[in-house]
């Protein structure tokens, strides 16, 4: 029995471990988004580096290159603000009050993230198609893309309705 006590009294506390990792900012999940939004930011970095010759950007006008640069931008900063959100610690105020402001901040974010995204894609969109000389094989291979964009959106937010909906069962658990 005592070598099983005093492995119990040796074993580090979760209290500590998590208070370590808040501390530290070094969770897992937020390393892992933290790589995801370098990555992205790298990603948009060259892209509006090259996307001038490579897409012929200097052929187009110039409020569609304003456009591409502002939806790369708002995509990235979408995801910059997602890290924040997830960043900010839930345990601010009391356990309760606490799950409920993450759930109204997840909702508002949810609804940022989707508008954003659709309308960064509308405005990539815009760039490469405004300037083509449409034909009936070109509308017919559109149809597709939109198709695809419109089930991204969805699924988009079928994901965010889980988290919301499994942060507002969390919620409702506590009022119990």
């Amino acid at each position: 029995m005592d070598p099983l006590k005093s492995a119990w009294d040796n074993a580090p506390t979760p209290s500590r471990n998590i208070s370590a990792i808040i501390g530290k900012h070094t969770s897992p999940v937020l390393r892992d988004i933290r790589k995801q939004v370098i990555m992205e930011a790298i990603g948009y970095t060259i892209f509006l580096v090259v996307y001038y010759d490579f897409f012929d950007g200097d052929k187009k006008p110039f409020y569609l290159n304003l456009l591409l640069v502002i939806s790369v931008l708002c995509m990235l900063a979408q995801s910059v603000t997602g890290y924040v959100l997830a960043r900010q610690p839930a345990v601010k105020y009391n356990l309760l009050e606490s799950m409920r402001k993450k759930l109204h901040n997840i909702r508002k974010y949810a609804v940022i993230s989707i508008f954003t995204k659709i309308l960064a894609f509308a405005g990539i969109f815009a760039f490469f198609l405004v300037t083509i000389r449409w034909t009936q094989q070109k509308y017919l291979i559109l149809i597709p893309l939109v198709i695809i964009m419109v089930v991204q959106a969805y699924f988009q937010w079928k994901i965010w309705a889980g988290r919301i909906y499994r942060v507002r069962q969390t919620l409702e658990e506590l009022n119990q």
